[in-house]
């Protein structure tokens, strides 16, 4: 036996619903108005599968609007929680946060390191408030707080003002450079070197929720070194995979490079080099036209090469390899398709500030 359709008590005048309608801003309150509009429409009013189908809702959730608009009148459709607020309302008061943000900057009285758990009962013991974990470790991201695993920085590495500093004089000396020669280009280019073997490179991968990922692991100490040279005005790139880190490596690399890209010598180049032992070596002899420019020391942040290894290490990661030469296939054929994306490279060497220069 079909259901009996649903009346609407006449709370509103169908005018009033419309002008209700029409006016209200909250989505999920306008959305309930179009329902009892179109239920109660004069001359042909909807029926409760129609309405739903309209109003993108189930059968039922558009007859609980009804009877709540008929037990209710127009208080029934408003959005509860502008009525009672008291949701929105924090528990700490800035003040608190205040003095919350500023003890979560050392650690816990345990020594160790903060939680949930352990924010709540800071904030249950100091403030007399008592919080659900989830709510306590909400407030750390109220706080504009994330979990993040910290970069590791050399205790040495340069202070913010030395980078500058630095910056400032790579600036300096090329515009030095230009007022030598003011005929000839100038180009930065950078220089780095990134050990790689048959040690597994553990990365993050996507997963069925429920299921843990596993990566073969046979740890072997064979090791071969990517040279890598980047233009971070381009993002133009050179590789070779050269068998040890040494000054005869180094200078091989060097002349295989000044071949490559100023084969006639029509730009000067500035490279950008770490202070590794083969990079200082007084027996390096630098090809014509190429200039070192000495990174400050145990400051990587500074080289643009660095960022382009976690784009290396994406194509060997999860993976055993049977011995270096295996390795080395694959190493080669990401090299290369490396120096064929110049955008790609692009996006992850070119600072702005070597931009700028």
């Amino acid at each position: 036996m079909p259901r009996p359709r649903t009346q609407i008590s006449p709370h509103l005048d169908y005018a009033d619903l419309t002008q209700r309608y029409v006016q209200c801003q909250d989505a999920g309150e306008k959305n309930r108005w179009l329902v009892i509009r179109l239920l109660s429409h004069p001359k042909t009013p909807m029926s409760i599968e129609q309405t739903a189908e309209i109003c993108g809702l189930s059968c039922s959730g558009v007859r609980k609007i009804a009877r709540r608009y008929n037990a209710e009148g127009a208080v029934g459709l408003v959005n509860r929680q502008r009525l009672n607020p008291g949701g929105n309302r924090l528990a700490l008061s800035d003040e608190q946060q205040r003095l919350l943000r500023q003890r979560l900057q050392s650690a816990p009285d345990d020594g160790g390191l903060w939680s949930g758990p352990k924010v709540g009962e800071y904030i249950e013991t100091y403030f007399g408030i008592c919080l659900h974990p989830s709510t306590a470790w909400k407030y750390l991201r109220r706080l504009g707080l994330s979990l993040q695993v910290p970069r590791p920085v050399h205790h040495q590495s340069a202070t913010l003002e030395q980078q500058a500093e630095f910056k400032a004089g790579l600036a300096g000396h090329v515009a030095w450079l230009r007022s030598l020669f003011p005929n000839r280009e100038i180009v930065i280019w950078a220089e780095d070197e990134a050990r790689l073997g048959l040690q597994p490179i553990v990365r993050r991968v996507w997963a069925p929720i429920g299921e843990r990922p596993s990566a073969h692991h046979s740890r072997r100490y064979q090791w071969v070194y990517t040279y890598g040279f980047v233009h971070p005005a381009t993002g133009a790139s050179y590789f070779l995979l050269l068998p040890r880190a040494n000054v005869s490596m180094m200078q091989m690399a060097l002349e295989l490079f000044a071949a490559q890209v100023n084969p006639h010598r029509q730009q000067l180049i500035i490279l950008l080099v770490d202070q590794a032992a083969w990079h200082m070596s007084q027996k390096l002899q630098v090809p014509p036209g190429i200039f070192f420019y000495p990174l400050l020391p145990y400051t990587p942040q500074l080289q643009p090469t660095e960022c382009v290894w976690s784009l290396l290490r994406e194509a060997i990661a999860n993976q055993v390899f049977d011995n270096l030469d295996a390795l080395e296939d694959v190493l080669v054929k990401r090299c290369q398709w490396l120096m064929q994306h110049p955008v790609i490279v692009q996006g992850k060497v070119g600072f702005d500030w070597i931009q700028a220069i």
